[in-house]
């Protein structure tokens, strides 16, 4: 993950110089963890600035776009709900929300340098998007989640993803070693990949040693997401998971335009933390899901069973606000959410017909975001 914590710049505007000074050498410690764990990111990066970087573009057919319609006549909870969200919408730290209600805009906002028009990034929302590209494969019999991940590619022999099975690494418990750093099996690897210095499969073969038993342990670790996406690529007979991404999922949300994908350089879709869309068509995003929950359709239950309890979460510090975790999914409550690096989140409450989007250039307003949702 890319982030600009605890920069001196960044501390001095928060304490004058004078005092910056005065603080003790122990209350420096203290300013400096506590910045260490409020995840940043550069606002122009999430505003639009991934896809300046190696994508691959998703079209959208306008002839298919679904309007979102603003929710009219609001009653009283409605009314205060917005009244609550004015302390997002104005925290410096946010850059967009949108929350829709029955399927209509209740709030849309944005803060600079972030606009309607921006391709807002993902960071690790981008996992769930990942699962439910999945289903497509599930539903027609092409991948059986039991199976090892070795019996649909070959890309990962003698590592700890070969032979942990589908279902292991959608639910974080492929046996991998620890991550360095907020799911990163190794220091400085988003930046690498997405920049074309090495291949996701690189560097998930010089660390693919097994740590644990696969299945036994919630151990949230970016490359399981990367192993799906090789499961989706060599089922479906293509490169990466662009294909199968577009016909299961973008085709079908009535989006108002297109999405981008980074990749790497080989050509394989950063998976774990690459897509970008407008604040509307995320928002289209969550919609679909809760749409295709009550289909009765197989990707629908197929959806249904992602956005459900599939491990417990006994991590302190990765997703500490969700007790459960599902396929490339976060369970907390009646919600399920996606959660990115930096304080980007979808959230989506079904029996409330919620779903809440923002996103974010520092992860310090979360737990409101939380409190919003559980307030509906």
């Amino acid at each position: 993950t890319e982030c600009s914590v605890c920069n001196t710049s960044s501390i001095e505007r928060r304490v004058p110089l004078m005092h910056l000074r005065l603080l003790s050498s122990f209350s420096i410690l203290l300013v400096f963890s506590a910045c260490a764990y409020a995840a940043e990111l550069p606002p122009q990066l999430v505003a639009g600035g991934m896809t300046k970087r190696p994508t691959l573009f998703v079209p959208h057919d306008p002839a298919k776009t679904v309007i979102l319609q603003s929710k009219e006549n609001l009653n009283e909870d409605e009314k205060n709900r917005i009244q609550d969200a004015s302390g997002i919408t104005n925290h410096p730290s946010n850059l967009a929300l949108l929350i829709l209600k029955d399927g209509k805009v209740l709030l849309e906002a944005y803060n600079r340098p972030a606009n309607e028009l921006s391709p807002l990034f993902s960071m690790s929302m981008s996992k769930s998007l990942t699962a439910y590209t999945l289903g497509g494969l599930v539903c027609a019999g092409t991948v059986d989640v039991k199976k090892p991940v070795g019996a649909y590619t070959d890309e990962l022999r003698e590592t700890t993803w070969d032979t942990a099975s589908v279902r292991d690494v959608l639910r974080m418990s492929s046996g991998g070693k620890i991550p360095v750093y907020a799911g990163q099996i190794e220091k400085g690897q988003f930046k690498a990949a997405t920049t074309h210095q090495v291949s996701v499969n690189e560097i998930m073969k010089r660390n693919g040693e097994r740590a644990t038993a696969p299945g036994s342990l919630f151990n949230y670790l970016s490359v399981d997401t990367s192993a799906v996406e090789r499961v989706i690529a060599k089922a479906s007979g293509e490169m990466n998971l662009l294909k199968e991404f577009t016909t299961v999922v973008w085709n079908n949300i009535g989006a108002e335009a297109g999405g981008y994908w980074n990749v790497d350089k080989v050509g394989a879709i950063h998976a774990y933390a690459g897509f970008s869309a407008t604040l509307r068509d995320w928002g289209r995003l969550g919609l679909w899901t809760l749409r295709k929950m009550g289909d009765g359709s197989c990707l629908g239950r197929w959806i249904a069973e992602a956005n459900s309890p599939q491990i417990v979460n006994h991590r302190t510090r990765q997703g500490k606000a969700f007790p459960n975790y599902g396929y490339q999914v976060w369970i907390r409550k009646n919600q399920y959410w996606w959660v990115g690096h930096g304080g980007q989140r979808l959230g989506v409450d079904p029996k409330k017909g919620v779903v809440l989007v923002a996103f974010s250039w520092r992860e310090d307003y979360m737990k409101q975001l939380y409190d919003l949702m559980d307030k509906f």
